[in-house]
């Protein structure tokens, strides 16, 4: 080692290169040797991040998930039906769990419209080439945890979430202020993990990888649609609503002579459980009618994000089994659904009040570029500058729930991710992925995605807007 040092000052003489103390003449790269392999972590362990591992598994990079719900159907907020149609499915076939969700689901063939008042129903086929597939959220986490578990560079971590995401920074001697271009990424729990090559930030619309790096959190912006929801379940469907391969949408009377505005319809959704979602989709104009409908104001911006998922839901508005028959809004909606839909209020029993909520209004992840002085550029990214960070699904491109395409999109989203790293792989003729590919990769979809995303995001916003 004494020889080569005598060489590179013999070279720096002979040469006029500038003088530089041995310690930065022969410094690192700016990823250490040690970590040219990439060292991943993921947050959140949804559906786009359990897949997001096993793609990452498929092409040799080792990954560990964090995700802060113990279990998969620890929140019910996120127990609703979800209907995977061909983006969706096309993702899970690439990652080995088409399978296993189509033994857990229901196919879906056909939409059922039914009049609330008379309880007629017409039988719409589904217009894509193959049976959809509908079941919980839960479900989905389930079946693909399962594949995940048995990969060998998949580490899951549950009952942790990630609180933030900082760059470690390059100590005084090799350059004050510059960074290593690893990561430090810090736990709700108090536990510091440094030396992270990349993270995927799948931990959804209040995402707080997103939030940790201005270049991305500079771009979004949450954007508040007319209309909401209300929530209900049960463990028994109705016999009149209990057919497993289709949905249910019930609407109040069309006929001209109907005194009933067409200010909400009741979407059914038949669970492999034997039981059934219900969501109520209201437009504004029904609070006329009904003020005690009106949803809770949108959280203050200082307030957004510490409740993560629970921004979402009107706690308070949540009718307890025990208070039953003191609660007005469960009384409401019991006269209100017997005037409007007869024939649907006669088929539900009323225990499904007994679970209802009123959710906020539906919002959506609206990105913009920004340019480092403050002005709009051209291109939006879900990647950071350095490309050593990549957001997916809700927290890259958050959509209402209008058209059933926030979570096919976001299992489509990390196919293209784990694509664009395959493609560069594929470019330089590497056999095993390197720190400086994976930044490529990231860089590549962080372009390119928004392209495709951004389109389906903004007729999902129209329609709540109607």
């Amino acid at each position: 080692m004494t020889g080569i040092l005598h060489v590179a000052l013999l070279l720096t003489l002979m040469l006029g290169l500038p003088k530089l103390p041995i310690s930065q003449a022969f410094a690192t790269p700016s990823i250490p040797q040690q970590h040219q392999h990439p060292n991943v972590i993921i947050s959140g362990g949804g559906p786009a991040g359990l897949l997001a591992s096993i793609l990452l598994n498929n092409i040799g990079v080792k990954s560990t998930v964090f995700e802060e719900a113990r279990e998969p159907d620890e929140w019910s907020s996120k127990s609703y039906a979800m209907a995977l149609n061909e983006r969706g499915k096309a993702a899970l076939a690439r990652a080995g769990c088409l399978e296993s969700v189509i033994e857990a689901g229901n196919e879906k063939l056909c939409n059922y419209f039914v009049d609330g008042a008379t309880g007629d129903v017409q039988t719409i086929p589904r217009r894509e080439a193959t049976p959809g597939i509908g079941l919980s959220r839960p479900q989905l986490v389930e079946c693909i945890e399962n594949i995940a578990r048995d990969c060998p560079l998949v580490t899951l971590r549950r009952g942790v979430g990630v609180s933030r995401v900082t760059e470690e920074e390059k100590d005084n001697s090799r350059g004050e202020g510059e960074t290593t271009g690893l990561l430090t990424v810090h736990l709700g729990d108090g536990t510091v993990i440094s030396g992270v090559t990349h993270v995927v930030g799948a931990d959804g619309k209040w995402s707080k990888v997103r939030q940790s790096f201005p270049c991305l959190d500079s771009q979004a912006e949450l954007v508040s649609c007319t209309g909401f929801g209300i929530l209900m379940c049960g463990e028994s469907a109705p016999e009149a609503f209990s057919s497993k391969d289709g949905t249910y949408v019930i609407f109040p009377p069309k006929d001209e002579d109907s005194t009933i505005p067409q200010d909400f319809y009741i979407i059914a959704s038949p669970l492999t459980n034997g039981g059934v979602a219900l969501a109520m989709v209201c437009s504004d104009s029904i609070t006329r009618r009904y003020p005690w409908l009106k949803p809770e104001a949108d959280p203050k911006p200082k307030d957004v994000g510490k409740g993560g998922w629970k921004d979402e839901t009107s706690l308070e508005k949540k009718l307890l089994l025990d208070d039953f028959t003191k609660n007005d809004l469960s009384k409401n909606l019991d006269v209100m659904l017997q005037e409007t839909v007869p024939a649907f209020h006669a088929a539900v029993d009323k225990s499904f009040y007994e679970n209802a909520r009123i959710n906020r209004r539906p919002t959506w992840l609206q990105m913009s570029a920004t340019s480092k002085d403050g002005g709009r550029t051209e291109e939006v990214s879900y990647s950071t500058e350095r490309g050593n960070v990549a957001l997916v699904g809700d927290a890259a491109h958050a959509m209402t729930a209008s058209m059933g395409e926030g979570g096919n999109c976001a299992m489509e989203s990390v196919v293209k991710l784990v694509d664009a790293v395959g493609c560069v792989m594929k470019e330089k003729g590497e056999m095993e992925c390197t720190v400086d590919t994976m930044n490529a990769g990231f860089l590549k979809y962080g372009v390119s995605r928004p392209k495709d995303v951004q389109p389906i995001q903004e007729m999902s916003a129209a329609r709540n807007n109607k």
